[in-house]
């Protein structure tokens, strides 16, 4: 039996929206968000300038999906979520793993021209916090208050822990965009280069199994 009629429109519908994305991604990284045109978009993803607003009420609203979709993936925030649950360090792996996806897609060559955009324009800024970047970042703090009180982590402010940790992955991803094929983690197998951030992560810089001058150095939240 053949896909039903519902379904043949939500694959369509579905196909559509990406289209839209796909398109928004492109003129969006290549003109900056003030000069790009919904009419330009419209024609990279060969639809009805209409249609666009069909899926998104306006033309800010498009962009901050884009950013839903390329940059803050549903896969990274579905990994975010399973973090309380099971094996810390194999969730930050696959975490890492999905971010190391976006530097082999190229996207993640295009994210600071976006970023840049979200900073320049202050209603684009608003909407970004809060449609995903506070909720985002409320719900990391959340997971680490848990870790926390379950004897995992150390006790530092949540707002400061979460910053760092992001802030490292964030930065380390794009080191390594911004390096390409000159950098020597092309040299090591991803698995050795995510074992050693998540090792950061979780146990710091220091040897705390060597010298009282070692252990005497780390400091305490």
């Amino acid at each position: 039996m053949g896909p039903t009629r519902r379904e043949r429109t939500e694959a369509i519908t579905k196909l559509r929206r990406q289209q839209i994305l796909d398109a928004a991604l492109d003129i969006f990284s290549r003109k900056g968000f003030n000069t790009a045109t919904t009419a330009e978009i419209a024609k990279a993803a060969g639809v009805a300038e209409g249609t666009i607003f069909n899926y998104f009420p306006s033309k800010r609203e498009l962009f901050v999906a884009v950013i839903k979709e390329f940059v803050i993936t549903s896969p990274l925030l579905d990994l975010i979520d399973k973090l309380p649950q099971g094996d810390i360090a194999g969730t930050f792996k696959l975490i890492l793993k999905e971010r190391f996806q976006l530097i082999e897609s190229g996207i993640v060559s295009r994210v600071p021209i976006l970023i840049a955009d979200v900073i320049r324009d202050p209603e684009l800024k608003a909407i970004c916090t809060k449609e995903f970047l506070q909720p985002f970042l409320e719900k990391m703090e959340a997971i680490y208050r848990m870790l926390h009180e379950s004897g995992i982590y150390r006790d530092i402010d949540p707002p400061v822990a979460v910053r760092a940790f992001g802030g490292m992955i964030f930065g380390f991803v794009m080191f390594k965009s911004l390096e390409g094929d000159a950098s020597p983690l092309q040299q090591l197998p991803q698995d050795k280069v995510t074992n050693g951030i998540i090792d950061l992560l979780l146990h710091g810089v220091l040897d705390t199994t060597g010298s009282e001058e070692n252990q005497s150095g780390r400091t305490d939240a």
